[in-house]
């Protein structure tokens, strides 16, 4: 097995140390290369993206590897406690117009302030540029293109997750919000009733870290046998908040669950061109756009800054 090569910084509050780093990190390595799917034969455990979302929570720590992130993304993902968190389409405004801070648009905030680490999506994104999120359920897309100021938006990526690994040997718990069902893929799998009868039954023996309780609450366990898939995604377009726990004490180590994302095309597609004043410059976000669009229940506690950067950044 190849040797580590990069430098783990510890982060602070963390009780791991550097050797339980390049354990886990070994071992999702050793996980995601028994599926073809991943590592190319030139690229080994040096082409994983780690981070560690909670550092004060040892189960939070997560390692991802990236096939591709561009029109579509695809990544492998190993991690005991997936924090609770959703993806949340980001508008870009004129800060002339809007400072940022308090004074955004009605309804929205200042994503800035929700996410630890934000960044835009791309070096002609200006970031100095006032991005905001939806806060309130009644303001809509539309609504915001409308508003003076607009400059563009940042789609948020509808996610597809794979269970890839044994669930006779893994088993994983994810919780997603109760409107992901009503999403037209989801209500087209026919194992997702028996998945979610699974997880109704099974809830209560997986594990949630001690210091992260309220974490799921008011979400539906569902619980995927190997191969069956979920759709990450509400019909509005808005933020499908999930988590996961891989812990469980008939577990024979962890798994390794695929996602295979996209922007929605529908939303794309009703987005009015650019404001001319910025088109020619402006290069349109590509892939999942992570650092700009993630949405964490634990807000800024979330640190969703690599410790290690992978190959192709997610």
């Amino acid at each position: 097995m190849a040797e580590i090569t990069r430098k783990i910084v510890v982060p602070e509050l963390s009780t791991l140390t550097e050797q339980d780093y390049r354990d886990f990190l070994q071992n999702a390595y050793h996980l995601m290369s028994q599926y073809p799917l991943y590592f190319a034969p030139s690229e080994d455990v040096n082409s994983i993206e780690m981070a560690h979302l909670l550092p004060s929570v040892p189960e939070t720590l997560i390692a991802i590897y990236v096939g591709l992130n561009d029109a579509t993304c695809n990544k492998a993902l190993v991690c005991q406690f997936l924090v609770r968190h959703g993806h949340n389409n980001v508008f870009a405004f004129d800060p002339d117009i809007y400072p940022g801070g308090s004074d955004v648009p009605t309804g929205t905030t200042d994503a800035k302030g929700l996410l630890n680490g934000f960044e835009p999506p791309n070096d002609t994104w200006n970031p100095n540029w006032t991005y905001v999120m939806i806060a309130d359920p009644a303001r809509t897309a539309q609504s915001l293109w409308q508003e003076k100021g607009s400059i563009d938006m940042i789609a948020a990526k509808f996610e597809d997750f794979t269970m890839i690994s044994d669930h006779n040997k893994s088993k994983v718990c994810t919780f997603i919000d109760p409107k992901a069902f009503d999403h037209p893929v989801n209500t087209g799998r026919d194992y997702l009733k028996k998945a979610r009868q699974l997880g109704e039954k099974m809830v209560s023996q997986f594990q949630i870290p001690k210091t992260m309780e309220g974490e799921v609450d008011g979400l539906v366990p569902v619980i995927l046998q190997q191969g069956e898939k979920l759709w990450v995604a509400t019909t509005d377009f808005g933020p499908c908040d999930h988590a996961w726990s891989n812990i469980h004490p008939g577990n024979d180590g962890l798994a390794v669950i695929n996602e295979n994302s996209a922007v929605p095309q529908d939303l794309i597609i009703a987005k009015p061109p650019v404001d001319p004043n910025y088109a020619q410059d402006l290069v349109p976000a590509k892939g999942s756009a992570d650092m700009t669009t993630d949405w964490f229940h634990r807000g800024t506690e979330i640190f969703r800054k690599p410790l290690l950067m992978g190959l192709v950044k997610g």
